[in-house]
Formats: structure tokens, C-alpha cells, sequence
């Protein structure tokens, strides 16, 4: 494939050539940015409704119409650079992560990630965050969870209606985050539990399927309503994990989890320093599992014989969850903010730019499979999602006989940058 290569000097445009009266000395002009490429010209707030509403459908007009590579107008990352060319793929997934950040993209678009966290560091910082908990998410390690995982699943499956339509998608993200807190955050304790996991869904509630995105700094009025929003949500779950932080502090026992591997490797690192790496992580693990495995029972609720793939084996199981995944990832896309110039599929990118692989139109090529992204920002949560299909869906399957409430499939609608169901995936379930 192509190797990502820096830009050498900008030509300059227009240079004045000169003297200063008496002196002889030369006087350049001013040097001239690469011209972006092009790209649909509609304003800022139209490209970014049509974005969030219709993503797919989006970018396959502005590839059609502009190539493999063109810009988008977005109202919180900006510039992006859109790069639908299969060659540059590696290339910029395997990027120097010090020109090509992918943490720092993703602050853009949600800005409460932090920058300690896996999600939202970059460099040094981005691997010390990965090595603390790594071993954690190791496959061998999250198959050890599936029995436990199961057993929550069948509580809350228990629980859903029968007969009446409900939307699947806040369901399941309400199971992921009672498992992802008991098992991999390590609160044990029931009442603790619960109570974290609902803090979570408060936090990251929003009502439907938001056509913008998240505002944040540097988003004016808007974006400091928005700050100051997140953070009365922020506040009783950064209260309820300060509080386990210290209790376990002070009981002198870290415990095998993700809290106790942040006590472990800083244990003199502040309490509100570690709730802050801990929010990010818990949102990076709530809603991509829970919108994948969402896409996954539309998919075996419209194609009842899909269900069988979950009782032949391990390799029937897999090919019915990737394909799933190529044609509904959980990702929008890869992300890279560019830190110095560089040149993709022909085009001189300066630096500042966000360059976006697109997941969701790149995975229609043959040989293209990236639900995870790659290089070293591949996603940490692969395995434990793996899980969550081999632990959750045969419970599912098992329990309920789930069919679509809505005669066509839900078609895809971005929130953040998750790819999620317009409906919530609307489901009728009766007993099996």
C-alpha cells in the first residue's frame, strides 16, 4: 500500500519579489495553505443534520459526486477531510500517532473525553492508559466473565415487555453497563452497582436520535450550555466512583479490575484525576457494544434463521456477527487530527486537518473489515464485545421470540460517533 508522507515545503503562491527602498533585500509574500479538497457546498448546519440523519447516504453522494477524497462542513470538526480510498487505509491507521492523533480527533467531537484517558490521550500517554488495564480485555481473559455475564442478561431479559413494541437499543445498553460495572469496573457490591450503571445512562441520555453533535469548547453559547450540562450529569457518577476509589483506598485492597489496575499502577495519582480517566473509558464501553449488538437481533428478528448460526458453533456464530458488523458497524469511522502536513491519495493535507476513514463506506469494498479501526488504537473493547454476543444473544434467543415492529430495516443514524438504529431497533417480543 501507500506510505503516508510529510509534505515538504508549501510552494508559495504569489510571492512578491522586491526590494526595500535602499536596502536590496527581498521581500517574499505570503505563503499560501493547500487548498483543501473539494466538497459539498451547502452551510455548516445543513451538511451536519444531513450527516447525523443520513450518514451512509451521505457520504456515498459526496463520493460519487467528488472522488475518494473530499471535504465535509461539520459544526464541531473542522476542517475534515474524508479519505474513501481503500489504499490509504493502512497508511493512515498505522500513522506516526504524533503527527496523526487519533485521541485529539476525537476530543473534537466529544469533548468531555478526557485527555488521560484511553479514548482521548494520544503518544505516551494514550500507551501508560492502555498498558494500566490491557491484560484486563485480553480474550482469555473477558471469556471468564461470559458465565456471570449471562446470568445478568437473563435478570434483565426477565424483565423486558412481551406484546407490546420497546425500543432494544436503551435495553441493551442498560445490560452493558450493570455487566461492564460489576465485571470489568469490579463494584460488586448490588446496590453500588446498580446505582453507578444508572448514573452512566444519566450521564449519556438524550432524547431520540440528535441530528448535531455535541457541543463543546470553543462552540460558543452553545457549547458552554452544553459543558455545563454534561457536568450536573457528570457529577453524581464522578461522586459514586470517588467513593469507591476511596473506600477501596482505604480497606488497602485494589482488586482485580479496572479500578484496581489504576490504583495499582498510580496509587499516589489523584481521586478526581482517576474518575476523570474512568468517565471516558465507561462511555467508550457503553454505547458501541450496546448498538452493535442492537444491529445484530434486528438483523435475527427480520431473518429468523439466523438464530440457528447461535446453536452450530463458534465459526457459524462468527460469520453472522461480521457480517453484521461490515454492514452496520457500531463506529462512524477511524479518526486522525493531523499534526503536520502530509500528502493522502494525492492530496497535500496541512496540518490542523481531521482526516476521517469511514468505516461504514469503506467496509462496501472486498477485503475491507475495520469495525474495530487498527494499528495501535485498535479498539481495546474487541474481545469483551465478542463476549457480550457469546454470553447475551443465545440468552436472548432462548427467552424470547423477538420480531421488528417496523416493516422496513431502521436505517442508520449517527449519535457521537455511533452508528445506531433511527428507532432504537422497535421490537414485539413473546415468549419463546
Amino acid at each position: 500500500m501507500a506510505k503516508l508522507r510529510a509534505v515538504g515545503q508549501v510552494e508559495l503562491a504569489g510571492e512578491r519579489q522586491g526590494t526595500r527602498a535602499g536596502y536590496g533585500v527581498v521581500v517574499p509574500g505570503p505563503r499560501r495553505q493547500p487548498a483543501l479538497p473539494d466538497g459539498p457546498r451547502a452551510g455548516v448546519l445543513a451538511q451536519t443534520v444531513a450527516f447525523h440523519r443520513d450518514p451512509l447516504g451521505t457520504l456515498r453522494r459526496a463520493r460519487a459526486r467528488f472522488g475518494d477524497v473530499f471535504t465535509l462542513r461539520l459544526t464541531t470538526v473542522r476542517p475534515l477531510v474524508v479519505v474513501a480510498s481503500a489504499s490509504e487505509v493502512e497508511p493512515l491507521l498505522t500513522a506516526d500517532p504524533q503527527r496523526a492523533r487519533a485521541g485529539a480527533a476525537r476530543r473534537e467531537v466529544l469533548p468531555m473525553a478526557s485527555p488521560r484517558s484511553i479514548f482521548g490521550s494520544d503518544g505516551p500517554e494514550h500507551d501508560a492508559a492502555r498498558r494500566r488495564v490491557a491484560e484486563l480485555f485480553a480474550p482469555e481473559a473477558v471469556a471468564r466473565r461470559a458465565d456471570p455475564i449471562a446470568a445478568l442478561a437473563a435478570e434483565h431479559v426477565a424483565g423486558w415487555p412481551r406484546g407490546r413494541p420497546f425500543r432494544l437499543l436503551p435495553r441493551l445498553r442498560a445490560l452493558v453497563d450493570e455487566a461492564f460495572v460489576r465485571e470489568l469496573l469490579g463494584i460488586r457490591e448490588r446496590e453500588r452497582g446498580r446505582a453507578v450503571a444508572a448514573a452512566i445512562q444519566r450521564m449519556l441520555w438524550s432524547p431520540g436520535n440528535p441530528p448535531l453533535a455535541v457541543p463543546g469548547e470553543g462552540d460558543g453559547l452553545l457549547g458552554a450550555a452544553g459543558a455545563a450540562l454534561f457536568a450536573r450529569r457528570r457529577a453524581p457518577l464522578a461522586r459514586l466512583l470517588a467513593e469507591e476509589i476511596d473506600d477501596r483506598r482505604a480497606r488497602g485492597d485494589a482488586g482485580a479490575d479496572v479500578l484496581g489496575c489504576l490504583l495499582g499502577a498510580e496509587p499516589a495519582q489523584p481521586t478526581e484525576a482517576m474518575v476523570d480517566e474512568l468517565l471516558a473509558l465507561l462511555m467508550a464501553a457503553q454505547e458501541p457494544a450496546a448498538a452493535a449488538l442492537s444491529w445484530l437481533l434486528e438483523r435475527v428478528a427480520r431473518e429468523p434463521a439466523l438464530s440457528d448460526a447461535f446453536a452450530a458453533g463458534a465459526a457459524a456464530r462468527t460469520g453472522v456477527v461480521d457480517e453484521t458488523l461490515r454492514l452496520r458497524p457500531a463506529a462512524i469511522a477511524a479518526l486522525r487530527r493531523l499534526s503536520a502536513p502530509v500528502t493522502v491519495a494525492g492530496h497535500d493535507l496541512p496540518a490542523g486537518v481531521t482526516a476521517m476513514l469511514p468505516i461504514v463506506l469503506l467496509q462496501r469494498e472486498p477485503d475491507l473489515f475495520l469495525p474495530f479501526g487498527g494499528g495501535g488504537r485498535r479498539c481495546l473493547g474487541e474481545a469483551l464485545f465478542r463476549t457480550y454476543v457469546d454470553a447475551i444473544v443465545p440468552v436472548v434467543l432462548r427467552s424470547l421470540r423477538l420480531s421488528a415492529a417496523w416493516p422496513a430495516p431502521e436505517r442508520i443514524v449517527l449519535r457521537g460517533t455511533i452508528l445506531v438504529p433511527h428507532r432504537g431497533a422497535l421490537m414485539v417480543a413473546r415468549a419463546a
